[in-house]
Formats: C-alpha cells, structure tokens, sequence
C-alpha cells in the first residue's frame, strides 16, 4: 500500500496537479498581498512569490527523484531513461556549477528579493520542465491551455485597471503612467508574460475544434486576443513588437505549411478565415489605441530621440551599453560564468568602472545572460535545448497522426517562438520564467535514450 502511493506521486496525474496548482498560486499570492496590503500597509506587493516558487522548487526536486526511483525500480518498464531526464539533469548540473564558482557566491541580483533567481528558483524552472514532458496526455495537454486562458483573463483584467492608473496596491518596481504590469511589478516582464498568453489565445482560436467542443469559445477568443494585445500595448514597452511580430508571422507561416501537409481543406479554410479574423481585430484594437491613448506615439517619439542622441540612455535604453560590458567579461569567466544571476558583477569588475558609475543587475538579453552568468558550456546547453525544441516539434507536427495532439503541438511551439524571440531584449524573471519553462517541457515529451525500443518522439 506504501508503494503504491508513493508511485502514485511520480504519476502523470500528480505531475498535471502540481503544475496546475504552481500556474495559479503564483499570480493569485501576489493578488492577496496586494489585496492586503489596502488593510495592512507594512505588506509589500510580491513578498509571497519568491517565496512559493523557492518551495515549490524543494518540492519538486523531491518528486523528480520519486520518479527516478518508480522508473529504476521497476522491473517491467522498458524504458529507464529519457532525453529529458538527461536534459533536466545537464540544466541543473549547469545551475549547480555556476552557483558554486560564482564570484559572489550566494548573492543572486544583488540579493534583490524581487528579481533574483535563486538556484531554488531554477529547480522549480526544471522542475516544470521535467514535469511538461512526462503530460502526455492530449486531456491533460488542453486543460492546460485552458488554464493560460483563465489566467490570460485574470492578468488581463488587473492591468486593464492599470492602464487607467487603477491599482489595488502599487508597483514595487519599475512603471510608467498608465503602463500595464499585471500581478508582475514590472511593466517589462509583464510584457514577455502577456506576449505567452497572447500567443496561447491566438493559437487556441486558430485550433479551437481541436481542443474543446464548445462552440461559445470559438466566438469569445477573437475577443479576448484583442483585450490581451491590448494589454500588451498598454506595457508600453517597445520590446512587445519583437514578440507580436514574430508570432503573427509565425502562425501565418504555419497556415502556409499546412498547405502541403494531409490537413482537410475544410480545415484549411477555418484556420486562414481565423487568421484574417485576429488579424482585422489586432489592427482595429491598434487602431483604436493609437487614436485613444499614446502608446504608439511615445514609443515612436522614444525610438527616435534615442536615434538622434537626445536621451541619456543611449539605444534601447542602454542595452547595447549593457551588453557590451557583458561581453567583454565573457573570456575572464567563459568556463563557470560569472556567477548564477549575478550580471551586475560584470560592472564592478570592468576597469572602467568607478564608484557612481552606472551598473544594473540583468543583462536585458536572456541569452547573453545565461552565456555571462552560466558559462559557455551552459549556454551551448541552453542552445541545443531551444533547437531541439524547434526540430521535434515541427517532426511531431509533420509526422504525427493525432490532429488534437498536432494542433497542441501548434499552439505551445506559437508561444515558444513568441518568448523565445522577446527574450533577445528581455529579463528572466520567476513569474514570468516558470510559463516559459513549462512550454519547454510540454514541447520535449519524455522519449527515450534508445529510440530503437520506442519510435514515439
């Protein structure tokens, strides 16, 4: 009996239950706090999310090994090891590595509570990812997508508010009036967030008929995509355009390519009828808050006087200055990094830093981040993954013979292009991160070490 339930923790079913509770615990705690905070004022904003993602990160490294176990231990399975095992062990080694040898050990982000990345932090991240490729499950797979859909409204509907200056508390970190930053503190990261969801939205209208029967969803999604990308204006942030572009060329491409696949034409003809239908909506909700608000103008306006040298903070608002001083302390730790989120330290060892010099705590690129923080090695990691992702998903997509499993397919690699193209002038941060890294996993189903003994991908 002791057995038994302790199998029933390495279960798909307790994996589905865990990331299910993660995905709305997380958003939920910070709406509580700031809730609380208008009766108690000593509490700030996103004091609990740190905190719940560092246990969930125990946690899940404690179910991780459960599974292990169940697999080793058992004398019938066929299949031991998978190729996302090895990658949720060569991520976590890297972590490890990075952490240990860090020229600031122990200090993540300046110790900024609210945006540093503990090695805790990034268990959680693998954890997720460990747990999206063991849901299988083509039931479980649209639950979660129905899941993004609840929170897409739940995000939504607090940075509406924001938009009109309307906050249950106050932002604890960085935003301008009248910017959108969710249940995140950042308008910034709520960017890269409200993009994921944007792209689940879009991609569960263009596959509605596979992932739910209800015909009502099909009429409320073209809605709701246009109340999510007006969101995504309302971050004000220009790095949106680099994650909206990509998305919507990638899904027109997709269309495209299903020409030449053994899709029905029927459906064919759904899919391009509600593209052009998000399509009409994404232009007339630009058009709108072009007219209503200064979202677009100010960006413009910004772009320009940064071209023109009128602002102090140089291009991109001194991201090339940023990236810069990252590079150039690569070949001084290019084999550990120079420590697990700890990229402020590439300015206090640069020569030419000075007392009163600028300095920031994240690279505002997720790539050079990881290649700064983590090393050479684990960005070549971190690189193979993310090719990897795209290859077997478009075999999956290509080669697959479940529509609904296809379509899922579709959807989770549409938001996995998204972030993934945001991220090269984004930060990684916990309540954004963990989305993404679920994706990852949804999008690396367990296959095994030898695909000789199963020619599933």
């Amino acid at each position: 009996m002791e057995t038994s339930g302790i199998r029933r923790l390495a279960s798909e079913k307790t994996l589905f239950f865990l990331t299910a509770a993660i995905m709305f615990l997380m958003p939920v705690s910070e709406l509580f706090t700031e809730l609380l905070f208008n009766y108690f004022p000593k509490i700030i904003p996103s004091v609990l999310q740190p905190l719940i993602l560092g246990v969930y990160g125990i946690l899940g490294t404690i179910i991780v090994i459960i599974c292990k176990g169940c697999e080793l231990t058992d004398n019938q399975a066929t299949d031991k090891w998978y190729l996302s095992d090895l990658i949720y062990l060569i991520l976590c080694f890297f972590m490890a590595v990075s952490a240990v040898f860090s020229t600031n050990p122990g200090v993540y982000s300046r110790n900024v509570y609210y945006t540093g990345e503990t090695p805790l932090h990034f268990l959680a991240y693998f954890f997720l990812f460990f747990s999206g490729s063991r849901i299988k499950s083509a039931d479980c797979r649209r639950k979660l997508i129905s899941f993004f859909l609840v929170i897409a409204v739940l995000q939504g509907a607090v940075a509406f508010l924001q938009t009109f200056d309307i906050e249950i508390a106050y932002c604890l970190l960085t935003r301008h009036s009248g910017a959108a930053y969710g249940l995140t503190q950042n308008s910034n990261y709520f960017a890269a967030l409200a993009l994921l969801l944007l792209a689940c939205v879009t991609g569960a209208y263009l596959f509605s008929e596979k992932i739910s029967d209800n015909r009502v969803l099909r009429y409320v999604l073209p809605v709701l995509a246009g109340f999510v990308f007006y969101i995504v204006m309302g971050t004000r942030g220009r790095l949106i355009w680099f994650g909206f572009v990509p998305m919507m060329l990638f899904f027109a491409v997709s269309g495209i390519v299903m020409l030449k696949g053994e899709i029905s034409r029927a459906s064919l003809k759904r899919y391009f009828i509600r593209f052009a239908v998000l399509s009409a909506v994404f232009i007339a909700v630009f058009a709108v808050t072009h007219l209503f608000t200064d979202y677009v103008a100010e960006a413009v306006k910004r772009s320009q006087m940064e071209i023109e040298g009128k602002l102090d903070n140089g291009i991109g608002s001194n991201r090339l200055m940023i990236w810069e001083y990252g590079i150039r302390s690569i070949p001084r730790h290019w084999i550990t990094g120079i420590g697990l989120d700890n990229y402020c330290q590439v300015f206090f060892e640069d020569p030419g830093f000075t007392e009163g010099s600028f300095w920031i705590d994240k690279a505002h690129n997720e790539y050079l981040h990881v290649l700064v923080t983590q090393g050479v090695f684990a960005f070549l990691a971190y690189a193979v993954l993310f090719v990897r992702t795209a290859v077997i998903s478009v075999k999956k997509i290509f080669k697959g013979k479940d529509e609904t499993d296809q379509a899922l397919t579709w959807i989770f690699l549409g938001m996995f292009i998204t972030y993934a193209a945001q991220a090269f002038f984004n930060t990684s941060v916990i309540n954004v991160a963990m989305y993404f890294w679920l994706v990852l996993g949804l999008l690396n189903t367990s296959a095994p070490l030898k695909p000789s003994l199963n020619k599933n991908i």
